[in-house]
């Protein structure tokens, strides 16, 4: 049975692959323990308050940086105003809108699939809307939360704007 097993797997392509598999060495074990400890022990925690992200981001020297409700930072950055929203599970998600341009649905999933960090959409005005998530299973630090704002603001919105410019079609 085994022997018609295997051609037939292969006749109908079901076979994967053959991968290269490499165990690692005791160095690269510990070297991996020793980054994961040094990481829990920069300050991780389960979630920050508006008020920690309020100081990070003022921290970062982000501008006109206010609490709005119970879970949105405003701020402005490069000319634009981003929204930082803190969820209940501590979950963190950076927010960019825009108005003026007019993309199409191909145009946001063209977005979408060719680019990574974060994820573009139409509201329900129509209107551009670009996100990024910071999840905080496992633990969050100031680190990850400035690399997600530096990330969003100097590099994804900037190429989103590039993007839509280049793809507007009003």
């Amino acid at each position: 049975m085994k022997k018609r097993l295997l051609p037939l797997c292969l006749l109908l392509g079901l076979a994967a692959p053959v991968l290269s598999v490499h165990a690692a060495s005791q160095a690269e074990i510990d070297q991996a323990i020793k980054v994961l400890q040094q990481s829990s022990s920069q300050g991780l925690v389960e979630r920050y308050s508006l008020a920690d992200l309020e100081r990070i981001i003022k921290a970062e020297g982000y501008s006109s940086v206010t609490t709005k409700g119970d879970n949105k930072v405003v701020f402005k950055a490069n000319g634009h105003i981003f929204s930082l929203y803190l969820y209940q599970d501590g979950d963190l998600q950076v927010y960019f809108g825009a108005k003026g341009v007019k993309l199409t649905a191909e145009d946001i999933n063209m977005w979408n699939k060719e680019k990574r960090l974060s994820r573009a959409y139409l509201d329900d005005d129509g209107d551009l809307a670009l996100e990024s998530d910071l999840f905080a299973n496992g633990g969050l630090n100031e680190k990850m939360v400035k690399a997600l704002l530096s990330i969003f603001v100097n590099t994804s919105v900037p190429a989103f704007i590039e993007f839509a410019n280049e793809h507007d079609k009003s």
